[in-house]
């Protein structure tokens, strides 16, 4: 049993992005997707466990490497799939990532998945039943048995076949002819087998294990680890940087979750800051915005970064501009070219930009006498000295 967990997790056959093994008419038959971390299994750990899948097996095997981080979990299943109970035994070894996504399945040597009439899949079959297990949000979450053959005509589906009273809108989400072999397949991985595989893997978590799950080429993986770092590994020194290396304009929304989740007290460092400064230089408006929202919890920005800040000022709008005054409010991330600068922005025919300008002036305390003319000048012109 162990070796096998070992054998599989070794000898996978990177195409694209998905790993697949060879149709093997003799050997086990295997699909799979790319792993969250590339280790190789160097043992097996069995967990004996509670599932809402009572007639399956109750013990859930944690594979992992030499180095004591988990590399993937599966679940031997051996149940049967027909409300009759007459249909052909379901067996199959159901894997997950660390995270706690679907990663692949295994029919061992000398079994195989079968449809109506006992009739095997097909190559293709066990390909489409790979990419319907891969889709964590298809629509059979909110499906029932009922739904599957409605009007209680189970037995005349036939076993685990597909009738003419099998609901069309569960057709496009099932392996036809295998249309309970697949709703059971699927609610088995992501019931409450996956709720525990999270919770092992989070009882594993330290800044070498978060680093490498950041480092999976699989998106979800990144956000599962953010959602993780998020409040936590706050004195962690490297986690920060490979962080602000996710943020990218491309990628908005895992940007916005990455800068979150790096606390505050984190960009201290100047090297951080010159990280997160790059990241400024190249984003795009959206980004920019993110970062400057970021920066605005930081105690005291560097003499770089209020100098970029500075320049996109005298040419940005809207949220940017005004999230970029709101920075300024802080006396740590303000100097005198600063509000030089906004002192100027108060002649701008944009009178938005103007008026923004005057309003963070006039609350400004201990302003030079040049900056204190211009703000009695902008008073007078627009009727605010009354």
């Amino acid at each position: 049993m162990i070796e096998l967990g070992r054998l599989i997790l070794s000898g996978m056959l990177f195409t694209g992005f998905t790993i697949t093994a060879a149709w093997l008419d003799t050997g086990p038959i295997r699909y799979f997707n790319i792993p969250t971390v590339s280790l190789p299994g160097e043992k097996t750990v069995s967990h004996i466990l509670k599932f809402d899948d009572d007639d399956v097996a109750d013990t859930l095997f944690e594979v992992r490497s030499a180095e004591g981080y988990p590399v993937s979990y599966f679940r031997n299943i051996r149940t049967s799939v027909c409300f009759d109970n007459k249909c052909r035994l379901l067996a199959i070894r159901l894997y997950w990532n660390i995270t706690g996504r679907y990663l692949g399945y295994e029919v061992p040597k000398g079994e195989y998945l079968s449809k109506a009439e006992h009739e095997p899949f097909k190559a293709e079959e066990y390909a489409r039943l790979h990419q319907i297990l891969s889709d964590e949000n298809s629509p059979l979450r909110s499906f029932t048995y009922e739904d599957l053959a409605p009007g209680g005509n189970q037995e005349k589906a036939g076993v685990d076949g597909v009738s003419s009273a099998t609901s069309k809108d569960v057709l496009s989400y099932v392996v036809e002819g295998a249309v309970y072999t697949t709703y059971k397949m699927w609610h088995i991985l992501y019931g409450t087998t996956q709720t525990e595989v999270i919770r092992l893997t989070k009882t594993h978590l330290n800044e070498d294990l978060v680093l490498k799950i950041l480092n999976s080429p699989d998106r979800s993986d990144k956000v599962w680890a953010l959602d993780q770092v998020n409040g936590r590994f706050e004195n962690a020194s490297r986690i920060p940087k490979k962080i602000i290396e996710l943020v990218d304009s491309r990628d908005f929304h895992l940007s916005e979750q990455a800068l979150n989740s790096v606390h505050p007290n984190a960009f201290t460092s100047d090297s951080l800051q010159l990280l997160l400064l790059a990241k400024f230089k190249t984003g795009n408006y959206n980004l920019k915005n993110s970062i400057v929202t970021k920066c605005r919890q930081v105690s005291k920005l560097n003499a770089a970064f209020k100098t970029a800040l500075t320049n996109e000022l005298q040419t940005s709008q809207g949220t940017l501009f005004v999230n970029t005054l709101e920075l300024f409010k802080n006396p740590g991330n303000n100097n005198a070219e600063t509000t030089r600068v906004i002192a100027n922005l108060m002649g701008s025919e944009n009178r938005f930009i103007a008026r923004k300008s005057f309003d963070f002036l006039k609350k400004l305390e201990n302003k030079n006498p040049r900056v204190e003319e211009l703000v009695r000048q902008y008073e007078a012109k627009n009727g605010l000295d009354n």
